[in-house]
């Protein structure tokens, strides 16, 4: 309802009051009076309503900034000049008749060289299988990388051996010419090529003064592992 129908419906509600009071001898108010006291109490109204009803103000709220999470970096693995077998038992052939058992070797792991330095490597076996051992069994390298040969060739078993003695198997070896731990594995294979015990020699080339360890008289701790290598 308009302002304009209020005030006039308010006015004629006036008049009529008005009238019914002349009847009564009572004294008629003045209109432009009522007319201004009935516009003051619609605009009080109005004002009221209006300040009742909330003004919808939107709220916007911006999106969650992505925070990009960044790739970790990742570091190769260094590279050791130290060669360890891929995998293998210590004992080869252990469902071959042919056993052996390490009793020393000379020079001991860990012992230091000169870049270049000429040394004898020399490995005491014993059998203590069933078989003996003849000239035909062999020392030889297993591992790919040729260069870990130490300058060294395979041989042949220098003597027969029976069940219960020993043999030495010497290499003529020549350090590396860049300073670094190295690791020498060779095979003791049969007759039939099959490998049957695995030995190894592990040396630390340096340009420090060389010590050479004569004789190792303990075994070895830990025997690289190998895969039989296709003869």
């Amino acid at each position: 309802m308009t302002l304009r129908k209020i005030l006039a419906l308010s006015l004629m509600i006036v008049i009529l009051s008005a009238c019914a009071s002349s009847a009564s001898r009572t004294p008629t108010p003045d209109p432009a009076q009522i007319y201004t006291e009935v516009a003051q109490t619609v605009q009080a109204g109005l004002t009221q309503t209006a300040a009742a009803m909330p003004t919808a103000t939107p709220t916007i709220t911006p999106p969650p900034t992505a925070t990009a999470t960044p790739t970790p970096e990742v570091t190769p693995p260094a590279l050791s000049e130290t060669a360890t077998p891929a995998a293998s038992p210590t004992r080869p052939g252990a469902n071959l008749p042919d056993r052996a058992e390490w009793v020393s070797q000379s020079p001991a792991d860990g012992t230091v060289f000169l870049p270049g330095q000429e040394f004898t490597m020399t490995w005491t076996i014993r059998n203590i299988g069933d078989t003996t051992w003849t000239t035909a069994y062999q020392l030889r390298f297993y591992l790919a990388n040729q260069a870990l040969r130490l300058g060294a060739s395979d041989i042949k078993f220098p003597k027969e051996v029976k069940k219960g003695e020993t043999v030495d198997l010497s290499l003529n070896m020549k350090a590396p010419t860049t300073p670094g731990d190295y690791t020498s594995v060779w095979v003791l294979t049969n007759a039939n090529g099959q490998n049957f015990y695995t030995v190894f020699i592990t040396i630390k080339v340096t340009g420090a003064t060389a010590t050479y360890t004569a004789t190792s008289t303990t075994a070895p701790t830990a025997t690289p592992t190998v895969e039989t290598p296709t003869p």
